[in-house]
């Protein structure tokens, strides 16, 4: 028996809504991540503090992160469960920067040292005359 359709009702196959009823989709994903508003200058970095992970925040503030502060000066904190909290860290760029810079080098490094134990038949990359290429990206 086939159902009728009733006034306002749409049709089988016809969209139940129009996007001018609808707001903007939001993705499911992005309600799990943690979102932080990009400050000229700086980089931002959530990190977790609590009883799953004490001393996080001492070792940030030991290499010179501080906490990302909102407009009244407090502390931009998002609860993270368990008893653990994220804080929103920051650092001045060229401060990340180097930092950056020092992780390359230090892959680059033990990279060159595995790359050297290889044979002479081993394999290279396509387009490079060695394994390892000093350039950092």
């Amino acid at each position: 028996m086939e159902q009728k359709r009733g006034p306002g009702r749409p049709a089988r196959g016809e969209k139940a809504h129009t996007p001018k009823d609808r707001p903007e989709r939001v993705p499911m994903s992005q309600g799990t991540r943690l979102h932080a508003t990009k400050k000229e200058g700086y980089q931002r970095y959530w990190a977790k503090e609590g009883p799953s992970c004490p001393g996080a925040l001492d070792k940030m503030k030991a290499a010179w992160w501080e906490f990302a502060l909102d407009e009244g000066g407090r502390k931009i904190t998002v609860p993270a469960g368990n008893g653990d909290t994220h804080y929103l860290m920051e650092i001045e760029q060229k401060y990340y920067d180097e930092d950056i810079a020092a992780q390359q080098a230090r892959n680059i490094d033990a990279t060159t040292a595995n790359a050297q134990r290889l044979g002479e038949d081993e394999y290279v990359p396509m387009g490079q005359k060695s394994v390892v290429e000093r350039e950092i990206i």
